[in-house]
């Protein structure tokens, strides 16, 4: 192993050098959130002295099993209340080169930035740029919301915390602060349009790629929020009519297990009433599809941000590997609703504001597998990294290794020019526009071009 040495506002880092590519782990952009920090914003990490050993996969956040599971397979990483932490993959740390940061999915209650799916190291050396993986708090522990417990939205402030660590210290690895993409998929994705609408994150990005935004599920309102967080309360067995100061604390004195139970317990109870989602962002200003599109579309608009968007042929096939007719129509259904027809309401909104827009959709689908083009299905691709994947991810079954070799050669190169430039080849991927809303279609046969109207 080759090692290799940064130094940051915050202190020395160790990392490891590889295939042209020295990475750093474990980076702490914000305190622990632990103690008296549960429920509380980010607070500025701590400095060290010495040299902080950055060469192993920190602990992801405390979850549940995943929906997707099955089609994925399953998240094994560590988990820890303690994971406030990024990873930079970067070819040069005496470059100044383009940054891309990702944002991982996982309905805001699994995931995490730094798993082997998601490792940046391949897309940094094939398109010279910086990668960083973000960890953020999930479920009740990034979004509850109680009078006198938090009404913040923690798991965003998190992401945001982690862009300005990018601003003060991606210098030191090699990236240009003025030329940072972020790119999510899913929840990951949504996140970004949230912080997207907030003016206080001007700046901090760039450029944006949007993958499989799940727009149709719209944010909670504050009212909402804080009748869930009363019934996850309710089932830890704090009573709610004490005050604030010990309803706050009964709850941080609770395990991480026994937050994760009573959430789950909270689902079976009224999950239903809320499309299944307990945690995500809460915004009464911009609670619905449409609020939310024109917040997001209005700022990305006054800063000039260009916009890659898209989804995949078939999201639901992921969550309802449907075969029969009826079953299919009804995911062609919830698609256009919470997909699909948002996507193309924000793509048409945001060119017609006056930012340069890309669209996709991803078509490709393995040849054995009933999920079909499925929600994340474009994922090992974009990241390259197809034998991180395994036996265990059902979506790719049947798939011959050099079939997927073509497609992540095909496509890495398009999120890579977008990082790079901010736009795409006209002759290959023309801008899209509500008098032309062209698609760029990734199935590895034509590749090509198609107009799609819903």
């Amino acid at each position: 192993m080759n090692h290799c040495e940064v130094t940051t506002k915050y202190g020395s880092l160790r990392g490891e050098r590889r295939k042209g590519v020295s990475t750093f782990r474990g980076i702490p952009y914000a305190k622990p959130p632990v103690g008296e920090l549960r429920f509380a914003p980010p607070q500025p990490p701590q400095p060290w002295n010495g040299v902080r050993e950055a060469v192993e996969r920190a602990p992801i956040a405390p979850q549940p099993a995943s929906d997707l599971d099955i089609p994925m397979g399953p998240v094994t990483l560590p988990q820890s209340e303690d994971c406030l932490t990024l990873t930079v993959n970067t070819p040069d740390v005496e470059a100044s080169l383009p940054v891309a940061v990702w944002f991982h999915g996982g309905a805001n209650v699994c995931g995490g930035g730094d798993l082997k799916w998601y490792d940046g190291g391949l897309l940094a050396r094939r398109g010279n740029l910086v990668t960083v993986n973000v960890n953020f708090r999930l479920g009740a522990l990034g979004f509850m919301m109680y009078p006198g417990l938090n009404e913040e939205n923690l798991s965003i402030l998190d992401q945001i915390a982690a862009l300005r660590w990018v601003q003060e210290n991606i210098g030191d690895f090699g990236g240009d602060p003025n030329r940072v993409t972020v790119f999510g998929q899913s929840a990951g994705a949504n996140a970004i349009i949230h912080m997207m609408s907030l003016p206080e994150t001007e700046g901090l990005f760039h450029r944006v790629i949007l993958q499989s935004p799940s727009i149709g599920r719209a944010n909670h309102t504050h009212a909402d929020a804080c009748l869930i967080g009363a019934e996850v309360l309710g089932l830890l067995g704090i009573d709610t009519a004490k005050s604030a100061g010990e309803t706050a604390a009964l709850a941080r004195a609770k395990t991480p297990e026994e937050i994760l139970e009573a959430s789950a317990r909270a689902v079976e109870r009224i999950g239903r009433a809320y499309g299944g989602m307990l945690f995500k962002p809460v915004m009464d200003r911009w609670n619905t599809p449409e609020t939310t599109i024109e917040a997001a579309v209005t700022e990305a608009a006054r800063r000039s941000l260009s916009i890659m968007i898209g989804t995949t042929r078939n999201e639901f096939q992921g969550f309802n590997p449907c075969r029969d007719a009826a079953g299919k129509y009804q995911n062609r259904r919830n698609q256009i609703l919470r997909f699909d027809g948002p996507a193309m309401a924000f793509a048409t909104r945001a060119a017609g504001a006056g930012c340069d827009v890309w669209k996709f959709r991803f078509d490709w689908q393995a040849k054995d597998t009933p999920f079909e083009a499925c929600h994340c299905i474009e994922l090992p691709f974009v990241f390259g990294n197809l034998d991180a994947w395994g036996e265990k991810a059902l979506m790719l079954e049947g798939a011959d290794m050099g079939e997927m070799e073509r497609m992540r050669d095909f496509i890495q190169p398009f999120w890579c020019r977008f990082i790079q430039n901010g736009d795409q080849d006209a002759a290959e991927w023309p801008r899209y526009s509500e008098q032309k809303p062209v698609h760029k279609i990734f199935d590895n046969k034509d590749n090509g071009l198609m107009e799609i109207i819903l």
